[in-house]
């Protein structure tokens, strides 16, 4: 049975590190690319969004064209709070750009007289009559859509592998105050009442942050409904079995998407 991990579960668990108290993201210079030969994109983690704060390392960041093909991201520049990404474009339609999923160290919760506590990495033993309640690695993915001219679907199929989000509607023809539907799939299979959060961005100058959550039905569909333009971050979390061979019983899977509304 698949169990969820909340972030503040994470957090008050002693998580420090960038991976687990940052989001990963990718964020286009533009979502519509119109006649660009190029598109260009920043990849970073952040907790407020989108401030870049800390560079995507170990990232295997790929492309989906129009026709399906997928490639490797040509240039990538590795600096510190953040990774520019671009890429040569010749087809009309639309284009998935991934990080690739990122493993990232085994992390391992245990319980001691009633108070929960947390060990990086698997060398240190547990203290002293602590009881083991979960261990796992998380694997995150940050992904984002880029249309040149029209829109086109190819590039939106399910890869049937990990841990996806499916936009039924367009990410690219999106308006606000109109319902954007998307589902939620682990390995090829819908996961109901899966929680998702959607965040909307706001300048670097403010403190505030405008989210909206909404769960997956049976079938593992659901939407939601933005009330104002802009930049919106999509974000959810699974614990699920790991695939064959890991070095863990599960996985702790995030995936982001990236998106603008009209």
């Amino acid at each position: 049975m698949r169990s969820f991990i909340a972030l503040t579960l994470l957090l008050n668990a002693g998580f420090a590190s960038s991976v687990n108290a940052h989001t990963p993201y990718l964020k286009p210079f533009s979502f519509e690319l119109q006649n660009a030969k190029a598109v260009t994109l920043d990849a970073s983690f952040a907790e407020q969004f989108f401030v870049p704060e800390s560079a995507i390392s170990n990232a295997d960041f790929d492309i989906v064209g129009p026709d399906g093909v997928t490639q490797k991201i040509e240039t990538v520049v590795n600096l510190e709070t953040r990774n520019v990404l671009e890429h040569k474009i010749e087809e009309d339609g639309t284009y998935k750009i991934s990080t690739g999923n990122r493993l990232g160290p085994i992390f391992r919760i245990y319980e001691l007289n009633g108070e929960r506590g947390s060990l990086r990495g698997d060398e240190k033993p547990l203290p002293e009559g602590a009881t083991l309640t979960a261990k796992f690695r998380p694997a995150t993915s940050a992904i984002t859509y880029v249309s040149k001219n029209a829109p086109t679907r190819q590039a939106l199929k399910a890869t049937q592998q990990g841990f996806e989000v499916l936009f039924s509607t367009h990410p690219n023809s999106l308006f606000h105050n109109e319902p954007v539907a998307f589902s939620v799939h682990m390995n090829g299979q819908p996961v109901a009442e899966q929680a998702v959060t959607i965040y909307h961005a706001k300048d670097q100058f403010s403190e505030e942050s405008d989210q909206v959550s909404v769960l997956t039905d049976s079938t593992g569909n659901t939407q939601f409904t933005p009330t104002a333009a802009g930049l919106y971050l999509l974000k959810t979390r699974l614990r699920a079995d790991a695939p064959a061979g890991a070095d863990v019983a599960q996985y702790s899977y995030t995936t982001t998407v990236t998106f603008e509304v009209y």
